[in-house]
């Protein structure tokens, strides 16, 4: 029945490519178990005589590896090659001599050198359709008391998931006892792709047919492809890829079709090859596989599989998984969009984005540049990117402290940058470059120039001040009197009866002009008068004497209009009067003279 089970197992999973050589690797229990200690049967003997049939049936070009293992495992055989029966003696000499001796049972350790060496032969170069079958032949009891560190059965799962499906392992269980329960629960893992088992032969009884029962299942016809991925590189839509090549080795001859499964329905298609493809026994056949990608094929992973028939249908349909990744693609107009004019504390007017993309998800819209003032108002959340064509609707909020950017005339010029991110890490982000005119109400504008006003009044107020090195209330004092008459004038003749009279301080009037007459009663009684008058020229204060009537001389000089200085004297008729004004002395007469209007 073990034997039959092998048969049935290897001949459910044959996708293995045999190419004249099974490489064995031979895995023996040598604890004293083996051979009867503590009162088990002793099967030792048996199990040698199979390892000699394994041999003997060995065909050329067939590879025997063989371990030991009690406490700690051995390599007795290393990949010794049948070429001639002098291979087959030397591998006997080496069976002759194992002895079961051990103390312990490692079985874990061997589980991890066998899958070790399994690995090194799939890396040869004459690898691909060589069957690589692991042989355990142990009574089923692990003990490993009192090692330290031991490898546990379970361990090795991770080598089984490097193997990538190809050793067949069988532990041949040999006690009179069950076998372990981790035995079964790692033989059916299914990282071994159902080639492994475990098999029931208590004591050992059918050991002399496993050798003559199991190479006809290995080496039923078989077809091994390999097909690199790892190198694959995102292909565009509306493209034709590369050519992809599945490596293939068959057993036999025959041929082959390949079809195309395309579970996402993403409209790929397999255009080559396009016909049946001949395979020759034991001869590497590499298959170019092309594939038509739709214009509007999704962007992303696709989950793609070929699958290869055999036209007689001797070899077992195979899958093959590819794994292609269409290149995102992400497109955004208008690359210039003009928000126009908008006052600040303002939203702008909506303005549309259209994004074309072969991706399904979200992205986020995000402004970049001088917008530390300027916010995305809508969207105001994720956007929902479907293929095709998706319209963006877009407003910008304007804050009400915006005082940024350059301004001419009022008018506030900026220039941005709007980022689409999607949350798709296949596809770049986009951009697009925003401008906006940012305004200032036109109650903030005179604000602002009447602050600016008020600034440069306050800087000519301070300059004033310091040249004329007086208190800004001493400034508003003499821009009050500014037109005020200053001085005094004395009544030299006729004496006035009062002494009081004598003097009429000017400075009192608080007047700009003044007619004689109304301030001297002898004045009033001449045919003549004259008018006292403020006058500012070239920044100064002057005082002139304008004749109205009559005959008016200053000085003994006869003048219509004239500046009046201190001590000047002023004749009218029998009147003698003399003008006062500190500080304000008449300057040389070559320089100055008289001024006559």
């Amino acid at each position: 029945m073990a034997i039959i089970s092998i048969y049935n197992l290897c001949g459910a999973s044959a996708q293995t490519i045999y190419k004249g050589g099974i490489d064995w690797i031979l895995v023996v229990d040598t604890s004293a178990s083996m051979r009867g200690v503590g009162g088990t049967k002793n099967i030792f003997e048996p199990v040698k005589n199979s390892i000699t049939e394994f041999v003997n049936t060995a065909r050329l070009g067939d590879t025997v590896t063989i371990y030991t293992f009690d406490k700690d495992v051995t390599l007795n055989a290393d990949d010794i090659k049948i070429t001639s029966n002098p291979d087959r003696g030397k591998l006997k000499q080496i069976i002759s001599s194992l002895q079961a001796e051990g103390v312990r049972t490692h079985t874990g350790k061997a589980v991890q050198k066998a899958l070790q060496h399994s690995a090194l032969l799939n890396k040869r170069a004459d690898a691909l359709g060589r069957t690589v079958s692991i042989v355990f032949l142990t009574d089923g009891l692990e003990d490993v008391r009192g090692i330290p560190n031991p490898v546990l059965i379970p361990s090795n799962t991770q080598f089984l998931r490097e193997q990538q499906c190809k050793p067949y392992i069988f532990f041949v269980s040999l006690g009179l006892k069950e076998h372990e329960k981790q035995l079964n629960d790692f033989a059916s893992n299914p990282a071994l792709c159902g080639k492994g088992q475990v098999l029931r032969d208590p004591g050992g009884v059918q050991l002399n047919k496993l050798a003559q029962n199991i190479r006809p299942v290995l080496i039923t016809p078989k077809l091994d492809v390999n097909l690199p991925t790892a190198n694959l590189q995102p292909v565009l839509p509306g493209t034709t890829t590369e050519p992809i090549n599945i490596n293939s080795i068959s057993n036999v001859n025959g041929k082959v079709s390949l079809q195309l499964e395309d579970p996402q329905q993403s409209g790929i298609r397999l255009i080559s090859p396009d016909r049946t493809i001949d395979l020759v026994a034991n001869q590497a056949t590499v298959i170019p596989v092309r594939l038509q990608i739709p214009a509007q094929a999704k962007g992303g992973a696709n989950n793609l599989r070929l699958v290869l028939i055999s036209a007689d249908q001797a070899i077992a349909p195979i899958r093959i998984d590819l794994p292609l990744t269409i290149q995102s693609k992400l497109q955004i107009q208008p690359t210039r969009i003009d928000f126009g004019s908008t006052e600040v504390g303002k939203t702008t007017e909506t303005q549309n984005l259209v994004v074309r993309t072969n991706i399904s998800g979200t992205a986020s819209l995000q402004l970049q540049g001088n917008s530390k003032d300027v916010s995305i108002a809508e969207p105001s959340a994720a956007i929902t990117l479907q293929p095709g064509e998706t319209k963006i609707p877009v407003q910008l909020q304007v804050t009400d402290s915006s005082f940024a950017g350059d301004v001419y005339d009022g008018l506030r010029q900026r220039t941005f940058t709007l980022v689409l991110t999607p949350d798709n890490s296949t596809a770049s982000p986009v951009t697009t470059e925003a401008h906006l005119h940012i305004l200032m109400p036109l109650g903030r504008k005179i604000v602002i120039w009447l602050l600016l006003g008020l600034l440069v009044l306050l800087i000519t107020l301070i300059v004033v001040c310091l040249i004329q090195r007086k208190t800004p209330l001493e400034l508003a004092e003499d821009f009050r009197t500014r037109k005020r008459l200053e001085g005094a004038l004395v009544v030299l003749e006729p004496l006035p009866q009062s002494s009081q009279d004598e003097e009429i301080s000017l400075t009192n009037l608080q007047k700009g002009r003044v007619c004689l007459s109304d301030l001297i009663p002898a004045v009033a009684a001449t045919n003549s008068d004259a008018e006292l008058v403020t006058v500012w020229r070239a920044g100064k204060k002057n005082i002139d004497l304008q004749c109205l009537k009559g005959v008016i001389f200053v000085n003994t000089k006869k003048i219509n209009t004239d500046e009046l200085y201190n001590e000047d004297i002023i004749e009218i008729d029998n009147v003698k009067l003399q003008f006062n004004w500190i500080e304000h002395q008449r300057p040389s007469e070559s320089s100055s003279g008289q001024t006559n209007f």
